[in-house]
């Protein structure tokens, strides 16, 4: 039976079975295989056939989280070898140092490190402890270095400590048995 394609307009034939088939179920005939797939795809244009495909891995990934992190894992401990990583870090390494040098980097770095301390060392309180910390950073810079010894107690350490040892020495009770002692080794002498 001959049919005009529905894609690309040309005449062709086919077999009365499949005409009358697709007929019924209201489907479109088409010359052969190529404008059968390319009549199906629909006339989109590589942009939208690239943000629906993006759409759609989004929406995969969302449902088969699960499934997609063990079979991730299943393939990296199948096919990891340690020496070739080795190789692969050794050649990265020189680029890695060079990005970890950059000023943006160090700073960026210095706060995320203040912050992930914060929060680990003191959970919930965080925020809290890093303003007591910058607070702290911000009286040592205005305060003078003979001010923090002498509020810490560490300036003339060892006057204070005769001082104290001759004090601690005179508040002490005198014996009779001392000057007892003392008069004997004073009766021999003599």
């Amino acid at each position: 039976m001959k049919i005009k394609c529905a894609y690309c307009g040309t005449k062709s034939d086919k077999p009365t079975g499949e005409v009358g088939r697709a007929r019924r179920a209201g489907l479109n005939l088409y010359c052969d295989r190529k404008c059968s797939g390319l009549g199906r795809r629909g006339d989109k244009t590589s942009t939208q056939k690239i943000a629906e495909k993006r759409l759609y891995d989004i929406e995969y990934r969302r449902k088969n989280r699960a499934l997609l992190k063990v079979t991730k894992h299943a393939y990296f401990v199948r096919t990891y070898d340690p020496a070739k990583a080795a190789v692969e870090r050794k050649k990265n390494m020189p680029r890695h140092v060079e990005y970890c040098r950059r000023p943006a980097y160090k700073r960026w770095k210095s706060e995320y490190d203040r912050k992930f301390r914060a929060r680990k060392n003191f959970g919930p309180l965080a925020e809290v402890a890093m303003l007591v910390a910058d607070l702290n950073r911000e009286i040592k810079e205005r305060a003078k270095n003979h001010d923090i010894k002498y509020q810490n107690g560490a300036t003339n350490k060892t006057q204070r400590r005769e001082r104290e040892a001759r004090q601690e020495e005179r508040s002490r009770p005198r014996t009779r048995d001392r000057r007892r002692d003392h008069s004997a080794v004073v009766g021999k002498r003599a």
